[in-house]
């Protein structure tokens, strides 16, 4: 089985959004975005693939933690809003969004 992601759950998101997932502050955060970028992580960290069911697993101990802490809420089923400021889009100076 792979290591656990406790602790390492803002690394995640960091991850997930460096690798082109839609992880910002205030939007929907989806179970199965979150199992692909454990996957994902695993893949680029391990060089080894991750099965289904252990992703699976990972995602529901990494969702719990960030719910536990308050940094995402439930909305829908499987999908929660991202409560952390640190992944609010930059703003430039004339107003407009750019990548942060």
């Amino acid at each position: 089985m792979f290591e656990s992601l406790t602790g390492k759950e803002l690394e995640l998101l960091h991850f997930m959004k460096d690798h082109g997932y839609p992880v910002f502050h205030h939007s929907n955060l989806f179970r199965r975005d979150v199992e692909f970028g454990i996957r994902d992580y695993f893949r680029d960290k391990t060089g080894k693939e991750i099965r289904p069911v252990e992703f699976s697993k990972l995602a529901e101990e990494v969702l719990k933690n960030l719910e536990r802490e308050g940094k995402i809420h439930p909305r829908f089923q499987n999908t929660w809003v991202l409560d952390i400021p640190e992944f609010a889009p930059a703003v430039k100076k004339d107003g407009e969004e750019k990548e942060g």
